[in-house]
């Protein structure tokens, strides 16, 4: 008898099997480039407010504000360990309120001016003395960024968190679908194992059989898996960024922006195939030893 045999390659639970074990590694797919997209975005947004922080002057009565202004420009760029300190126009502060105020016009509303400070990294503002130093300067107020990156950290996180229990949800229901598979199979072709085993076929024999196409299942099913993965993550970069503007466009674009994600990250999922293989054979491998009793 020729090898593989046993197990017709159309045989129904093995189509079913191969079905689902492909769905279960594209969510595991998914869930992999989540990973990868929420650590690379995290990672840009907090390198850049690591090293930027932002003063912001409000306006005072009886207080010149463009004077204020220059007078908090002036006193950050002479300051220790401060790059550049440039003055946002009118213009650029009310595109930041867009998200929330839609393009209105905000003439006649006290909009605060902005600065945006960049710092040296390698030796960086006290921030508390320069907080101190634009105590002068009427309305001022100096915003280092560091909650907005502790959040960020945060919810890096707790997504991070959700992935891994994703992937180890995936693992659990892909053992269980392979050992019901693997009974399933068991009991379908129930005669010719008898009849085997009455022409004096071994069981080692017959487990080998199956394991090789509960190999050839959960390769293929992997890359099956890996494929619509891919293809989905072209997709959203290339048209998950829509005609939108603003802040979630900027974000879906860092998040989603294809020709910026390494072929690394794409190589990384090719895991996705090897542990399904070693999932199918191992599950199967102990599931037809307690059937069959193979000795090992």
């Amino acid at each position: 008898m020729k090898p593989g045999a046993i197990i017709p390659a159309n045989a129904a639970s093995l189509t079913s099997l191969t079905v689902t074990m492909a769905v279960m590694c594209y969510l595991a797919c998914l869930a992999i480039g989540a990973l990868i997209l929420v650590d690379r975005a995290v990672t840009s947004w907090t390198s850049g407010l690591s090293r930027e922080m932002t003063i912001q002057v409000r306006v005072v009565r009886d207080a010149d504000i463009d004077k204020e202004v220059e007078k908090a420009r002036s006193i950050t760029a002479a300051f220790p360990g401060i790059v550049e300190a440039d003055v946002l126009d009118e213009s650029e502060g009310a595109k930041l309120l867009e998200p929330w105020l839609g393009t209105r016009s905000l003439t006649g509303l006290p909009v605060p001016r902005l600065i945006r400070v960049v710092s040296d990294t390698d030796h960086p503002p006290d921030a508390l003395a320069l907080q101190k130093a634009l105590s002068q300067v009427k309305g001022a107020s100096l915003d280092t960024h560091q909650k907005w990156e502790v959040e960020l950290t945060r919810m890096a996180r707790a997504l991070s968190a959700v992935s891994y229990a994703i992937l180890l949800l995936i693992c659990v229901s892909a053992v269980a679908i392979v050992i019901f598979a693997t009974r399933a199979v068991l009991q379908a072709n129930r005669h010719i194992v008898d009849l085997l085993h009455l022409v004096g076929a071994r069981d080692s024999y017959i487990a080998r059989q199956i394991d090789g196409r509960f190999v050839r299942t959960g390769l293929l099913s992997g890359f099956i898996g890996v494929g619509l993965g891919i293809l989905t993550f072209l997709l959203l970069g290339l048209f998950g960024g829509g005609s939108e503007s603003g802040v979630a466009a900027a974000s879906w674009g860092l998040l989603f922006s294809a020709p910026r994600v390494a072929l690394w990250s794409y190589g990384m999922l090719f895991a996705v195939p090897l542990a399904a293989t070693l999932i199918c054979l191992i599950t199967a491998r102990i599931t037809l030893i307690r059937r069959l009793g193979v000795v090992t």
